[in-house]
Formats: C-alpha cells, structure tokens, sequence
C-alpha cells in the first residue's frame, strides 16, 4: 500500500513538474486530478471556486459548447473524446482559441487514453502556442503586405528557387514580358535578348538571375533588348540580386525588370535633334567666327585682345572651378618700354611688342591664352597649371628674352620683363580677383628692381621666384 502511494506521490510530483497543463479524466470524462500548471491555466481563466474544475465534466462542458452553437474544432473535439472514452481511438489532437479575461491565447490539445486499472480513463494535455501563433500572424501579415507591394511595383519583379524556376512574377513582369510563365533554367533558351552595348546575344548562363544562383553575383541595371513572349521587343533594366539562407547557402534570386523602351525611343529622338541642333550650331559658330575674328586678335602682335581675353578667360575660370583644377594667370610688362619708345621711336616699340610676342608663344601651349592686356603689358592664363608650374613658364621666358638683345638704329636694346604670377582659389575667387592678386605681384616685382618673377601667394605674401 505504501508503495502504492509513493507511486502515486511520484506521479503527481511528475506532472506537476510539466510545463503543460494537464488534467486526467476518468471513464465519464470527468476532471479527478490536475497539475500545478493546469492550476495557474484555471485561475487565467477564471475558475470560480479553488477545486480549479476537478470534478467537472469535461466532456459535458464540451457538448454544452456544442449546443450553444460554437463551431470550429470543437465539433471535431468532442466526437473524439466520446470515441476515446468508449475505448476506440487512443488520442485526440488539435489546435484551438483559448481567451483569457485579459488577453487572446492558442493551445494545442491532446488527450491520450489510459490503459490499466487505475480508474483513470484518459490524461488532456493543454500547451500554450500563443507565441507561435502570434509569430505565424505576424509571417502571414508580413507575406501579405509583401505581395500587395509586389503586386502594386510598377516594375517587373520574379523570384527564382535554388534551382533556377521562376516561383512567382508580379503583374508589371507579365505585363513586361507579355506572357512569361513560370519556367526552370532548362527552358530559358526561350529567353530571347541582346545586349543593348554590343547587340551580342544573351546566353542562358549569362542572365543577371543565372549569374546570382551560380555565383552569388548581384547585377544592377544591366540594359537588355529582350523579345516578348509576343514576339513585340522591348529595352530593359534588368537586375538580379541572390537570395541567401541563414546557413550562408544561396535560395534563389529577386530579379527586377524595367521597362525602359520609351526612354530609350525618346532619348534617340532627342539625340538626332541635338545633333541637328549642333550641327547647325558648328556652323553658325564657324560663320560667327570668321566675322568676329577680327575683333578678337591684336592687329601688331597677333595675340589675342583684352576684349577676347575676358571672354576666353571667364570660361575658363568657370571650367577650373566647376571641375577643380588648377588654373594660374601671368601678368607682366616690358621694363623701360616708354623710355625705349621715347628714345627710338614708336616704330621701334612696336618691333619690340612683336619680338614679346613671338618669343612668349615658344614658351606656351595651345590651350593657353596669351593676350595684349594693353600697351607694353601681357597676359597668360594657364588652364590646369599651379603658380609654381606659371612661374616656372614665366621664369623661362623672361630667361629667354632677356638673352635676346635687339638692335634698332644702331642702338643694342636689352629686352626684360617684369612678372607676377597668381593662381585661382578654390572657393568663391573670381577672374577680377585673380587679375588684381597678379598685378600686386606685378607692381612688387617692379618695385625691387624689375626684370624678375613674383610669386602671389596670399594677403601680402610675395615671393620671389
């Protein structure tokens, strides 16, 4: 006997070591024993007295639902737990709402049938699923707002498996492609497209899809003329990203299809538009040209005049500070020249400004501006060029000059000039700015004996070179 009520102490001690609710019934389906967590399950509930249901019949509160008119698997419920009790099935399983006062709960049920002679017929199992269905919900929503946003894309969206078979396609895809239907790799030959840069066929293995399942490759906006499935042909973007598992293995692949057929129609449209236009514009520029030649060029030096210059120069000043790069200016003047022109003559000077300016062209390249500023003074503006690189032009070619004596009327005429040098700021400088920061380097190299460079190189800092 004392055995028998260890057992007995040793069972219930089991059950209520469970984590599920449990209540064992006997033949008539009445509650005769609960455990500790069938407790707590009561009080959820509700229980109006302490005994927590035991000595309820619980097949009687299923068929009393089932009058009241409750449907689901209730039905399904009560007729196997008769079946049970009657001794001809062994189990009853199933998935069932269980609201507490306070908040919406799942369970999942199973009675199993006793075999013995206890007196007890059956056990009912209760476990909490609440969680798990709170989670599938929340997957469920997340699939639906995921096709509704699919379905709503005004591109073409396909998802593939692992195995290379397009396992959906949104509206805008079929639309696309005018029919696709959802095939393996084995039938892609069907895919007809070329590519847009080379007019090349795409091979199967080479689509951006194919590439994303082989190699884990993401393509993005690759430009495709593909052949619809009615036979009309159409441009598109299209790109493919890989679909990675939480192992690291790849699942498939999300390909994205953009329809950009009439983008391209339009853009040839206004590309043999503009060309019209630019052409006619060559050639009302090279007419516009020829009649302003004449008011651009020096008439005695052949250089450009101050005029042109501020016109070339305001370009150029535009393009190194859009594009940030250098962009330096070379200012300087012919020391003594009104004497020598006083002396000698203006015949003599004008000799003098030529010989300036054929020896400064030597020094330059073609994309330089070299201008007759005025009088005896020049200006040099350096695209893509420093103040040091100016300086070392400007050094060179009062170099040059100065070796250079000329003889006119007998007397021999020593040629030096005077340089300043300084160089486009990065930010919010300007081609007046640029000019006036020369001319100070100008005048200082004037005022320290001339025939010399200087450098600009901010505020009152002058350098030598």
């Amino acid at each position: 006997m004392r055995n028998i009520e260890h057992a007995a102490t040793l069972a219930f001690d089991v059950l209520n070591a469970l984590s599920d609710n449990i209540a064992v019934l006997d033949s008539r389906g009445v509650i005769v024993a609960v455990n500790d967590a069938w407790i707590q399950f009561a009080s959820a509930n509700g229980a109006a007295d302490e005994r927590f249901y035991v000595g309820t019949d619980y097949l009687s509160v299923c068929e009393d639902a089932l009058a009241r008119g409750e449907d689901g698997p209730l039905e399904r419920m009560t007729d196997g737990l008769r079946s049970l009790l009657a001794g001809n099935s062994d189990e009853v399983s199933m998935e069932y709402p269980c609201d507490s006062p306070t908040e919406k709960r799942w369970f999942a049920l199973k009675v199993t049938r006793l075999r013995g002679e206890s007196g007890a017929a059956a056990v009912v199992s209760h476990a909490d699923i609440t969680q798990r269905k709170r989670i599938e919900q929340s997957h469920r929503e997340a699939e639906r707002l995921l096709r509704t946003v699919l379905e709503a894309l005004p591109v073409g969206v396909w998802i593939q498996d692992s195995g290379g078979r397009i396992v959906h396609g949104n509206p805008a895809g079929q639309q696309i492609w005018m029919g696709a239907r959802f095939v393996g790799p084995e039938e892609f030959g069907q895919y007809k497209g070329w590519w847009l840069s080379t007019g090349l066929p795409v091979a199967a293995e080479d689509w951006a899809a194919a590439r994303a399942i082989r190699n884990g490759e993401t393509s993005i906006g690759e430009e495709i003329e593909i052949e619809c499935f009615d036979g009309s042909r159409k441009i598109i973007l299209n790109s493919a990203v890989p679909l990675v598992g939480e192992s690291g293995s790849i699942e498939g692949a999300i390909i994205v299809n953009q329809d950009i057929s009439a983008q391209k129609r339009d853009e040839a449209v206004v590309m043999r538009a503009k060309e019209s236009v630019e052409a006619t514009s060559r050639e009302l520029a090279a007419a516009l040209d020829r009649e302003r030649t004449l008011g651009r060029i020096d008439d005695l030096t052949g250089l450009t005049n101050r005029r042109h210059f501020f016109d070339l120069a305001a370009h150029a000043v535009s393009e190194a500070a859009r594009y940030h790069h250098g962009l330096a200016l070379v200012m300087f003047d012919i020391d003594n020249f009104k004497h020598t022109n006083d002396t000698l003559g203006h015949q003599a000077g004008d000799l003098l400004l030529k010989r300036i300016a054929k020896v400064g062209r030597t020094h330059l390249r073609e994309s330089d501006i070299f201008a007759r500023y005025g009088g005896d003074e020049f200006v040099i503006l350096l695209p893509h060029t420093h103040a040091h690189e100016a300086a070392l032009v400007a050094d060179r070619m009062r170099g040059d000059l100065s070796a250079q004596s000329i003889v006119m009327k007998q007397d021999v005429v020593a040629v030096t000039i005077s340089s300043g040098i300084a160089e486009l700021l990065p930010q919010n400088d300007s081609l007046d700015a640029l000019i006036h920061r020369a001319d100070i380097a100008l005048y200082q190299a004037k005022n320290e004996g001339r025939n010399r460079t200087k450098l600009f190189m901010g505020g009152e800092d002058l350098r030598l070179f």
